[in-house]
């Protein structure tokens, strides 16, 4: 989750998700102008990236991608397509913002970063050692609901998403229950097999 800077964004905005490209954003994570958080702030020679302790980041590691979350970054990483993080530290700031993209990544001051943070998996994943992964686990959870915003269009999505989030907080919703709602829908699916 990130600071203030996506404060205005809205659902069907663009936003730069690297290599001069652009992705819609098609839900919020978290959306909260209220909310004082504990960031992480990682430096590198040319930019700085603020970011939850739970949010992951791209990261070079003998030329592959692998995503880290913003608590295990050390001194000397690499950041996908920038340059070595040269410290690390931490601030309390005012706002959390995680706008989801289609891409599931989203650039963040020239810092390319993943969409994705902490979420109902994690556990799961960690326990096996998969942590990495979690990201494209994220990703592939959430195709359907990109599938009915490419489905319906930019438009169509955003009113009905706007009309749940006005009766639900979607992002909230989301975070406390997105668990018991995928183990659900997968016994049903398991169950019709």
């Amino acid at each position: 989750m990130y600071t203030g800077e996506f404060k205005l964004l809205s659902v069907g905005d663009k936003v730069a998700v690297g290599n001069n490209a652009f992705s819609d954003v098609y839900a919020f994570g978290h959306k909260d102008a209220d909310a004082i958080s504990e960031f992480f702030q990682v430096h590198s020679a040319s930019n700085m990236l603020e970011l939850t302790a739970g949010h992951f980041v791209p990261v070079d590691i003998k030329g592959n991608l692998v995503y880290k979350r913003a608590e295990d970054l050390k001194v000397g990483d690499s950041l996908w397509e920038s340059s070595q993080i040269t410290e690390i530290s931490k601030v309390e700031k005012l706002g959390l913002y995680n706008p989801l993209t289609l891409s599931g990544n989203i650039m963040v001051n020239n810092v390319l970063a993943s969409a994705h943070s902490e979420w109902f998996l994690d556990s799961i994943f960690d326990a096996v050692g998969a942590t990495e992964y979690l990201p494209y686990a994220y990703q592939a959870v959430l195709a359907p609901v990109r599938a009915i915003y490419n489905i319906v269009g930019k438009e169509i999505y955003a009113k009905g998403y706007g009309a749940i989030d006005s009766c639900v907080n979607v992002a909230e919703f989301g975070t406390k229950y997105a668990g018991s709602v995928s183990a659900i829908a997968g016994l049903v699916l398991a169950s019709k097999a």
